[in-house]
């Protein structure tokens, strides 16, 4: 018998574990094109429909659908049973001497059916909170879109900012190459000195450190964008590098706020929340209250060894009830505990709508800062570029110095990395005011998602 046990497990082993490495490998492969060229909105369109977390959200969904359709059939219409039982009963000293006498066992059928007509308006209010949690999952299945949208944005715009970071630095070492090598020439010919020629070569080091830096963050965001798309990580990327440097005229604060508490995806849930909690203060203060409830039912069967007739049963049943537990004491303090619940919500609402405020006007600040910070680095990237291109001129000509050089340089370099961050982080930051005041960031339908 050991023996048996042993065999079959060597046996059923590998199968569990070839299956299990299957479903791994079937998780991890992707059946999808793989794709090298994107727009910000081809990207979204992509990342959404190849996310395995959204395709769990539309299932999530699609319950609180069927839930919220049994809701409505377990309160307002009948339910109906048919069973079917076979018996055959033997003693002790019986033996089963053939099949054929289990083709004698005694057998009967039933159907039944039962209406509940009225049970205090229980059967109506747990209805209404379920259409209410229907209502609270297609607001908060939109949210989810509307928030990934937001982090696919991200990625996008990290891998754009980071690809423009090395242009920006290979552009630098390639200023800096050029520089050293003449610098080298001029040295070599007596025209500079040796201090001159050590700082020249410095910024050429220091531009093919800086440059490495970059190509490893792109690396990285390459990485994390294709993994996105469960495609292969070496994948390389062509993004569209037109962005839209429009600055908005944001509106009246007391506009915004207003659009906010009316479309907001979380105020809108919790809106729905304080109409659920109403009901559930209704449903608690019921069961301290006394019952009553009105049924029909109606059923009917028959013995199947013999040629029977088909029997009936039916009517209506009516009655009343009232749980008093000790005295009604018990009940009392349930009912003063369900006010105090119900106060809770309202508070907690208020508490929200106040940090919900809070939340827009700070995107708001944020926002303005940015679109400010936007004009400021146009002047200073314009400047900067310009004055590098005379300083460097006039290093040229034996009027300035190499540090003088460096420090226009730099200063260039870093008004090219400072534009190029905020190119990237306004986009961001105009998707994120549309979302705090309640705009849909994206416009799409369930079966773009599919």
């Amino acid at each position: 018998m050991r023996r048996t046990w042993i065999l079959l497990c060597l046996v059923l082993f590998p199968v569990a574990a070839g299956s299990e490495t299957f479903t791994v490998n079937r998780a991890l492969q992707s059946t999808d094109p793989i794709l090298t060229h994107f727009t910000q909105d081809s990207f979204v369109r992509a990342y959404l429909a190849r996310s395995p977390e959204v395709k769990a959200r539309q299932n999530t969904l699609l319950n609180a659908r069927v839930n919220y359709q049994n809701a409505f059939t377990e309160a307002f219409l009948p339910s109906f049973s048919v069973s079917a039982t076979a018996d055959k009963n033997y003693s002790r000293p019986d033996n089963i001497r053939s099949w054929s006498e289990l083709r004698h066992a005694d057998s009967n059928a039933q159907a039944s059916g039962t209406w509940n007509l009225l049970n205090s308006g229980k059967d109506r209010l747990t209805y209404q909170n379920a259409s209410l949690s229907y209502e609270i999952a297609q607001i908060a299945f939109d949210d989810f879109i509307q928030e990934s949208v937001l982090s696919a944005v991200q990625i996008y715009y990290d891998l754009l900012l980071n690809q423009k970071l090395v242009k920006v630095y290979q552009d630098d070492l390639e200023i800096n190459r050029k520089q050293y090598q003449q610098d080298k020439v001029l040295y070599d010919n007596g025209l500079k000195t040796r201090s001159d020629l050590l700082s020249s070569e410095t910024n050429y080091r220091s531009s093919q450190l800086s440059l490495f830096s970059a190509q490893n963050d792109y690396a990285n965001a390459l990485t994390a964008f294709n993994i996105a798309l469960n495609q292969p990580t070496e994948t390389e990327i062509t993004l569209d590098e037109n962005l839209d440097q429009t600055l908005i005229t944001l509106p009246s604060l007391e506009q915004d706020l207003t659009q906010a508490l009316a479309q907001r995806h979380d105020v809108r849930q919790r809106r729905l929340q304080l109409k659920q909690a109403d009901i559930e203060f209704k449903q608690g203060k019921l069961k301290t209250l006394p019952s009553l409830f009105v049924d029909l039912f109606g059923s009917t069967g028959r013995g199947l060894n013999n040629h029977e007739l088909w029997g009936y049963n039916y009517g209506m049943a009516a009655g009343i009830s009232f749980d008093l537990g000790f005295l009604y004491v018990d009940k009392y303090r349930t009912r003063q505990n369900l006010a105090r619940t119900h106060e809770n919500a309202a508070l907690n609402f208020e508490q929200f709508l106040r940090t919900t405020r809070d939340s827009v006007v700070q995107t708001r600040n944020a926002l303005a800062l940015k679109m400010q910070s936007m004009e400021i680095s146009d002047l200073r990237l314009q400047a900067a570029t310009q004055k590098f291109e005379a300083t460097q001129t006039k290093y040229k000509n034996g009027l300035m110095s190499a540090t003088d050089l460096t420090v226009a340089q730099q200063a260039m370099v870093s008004a090219q990395i400072e534009h190029a961050r905020l190119l990237t982080d306004l986009e961001i930051a105009k998707l994120r005011y549309q979302y705090a005041i309640g705009q849909n960031i994206f416009d799409y339908s369930l079966e773009d998602l599919q």
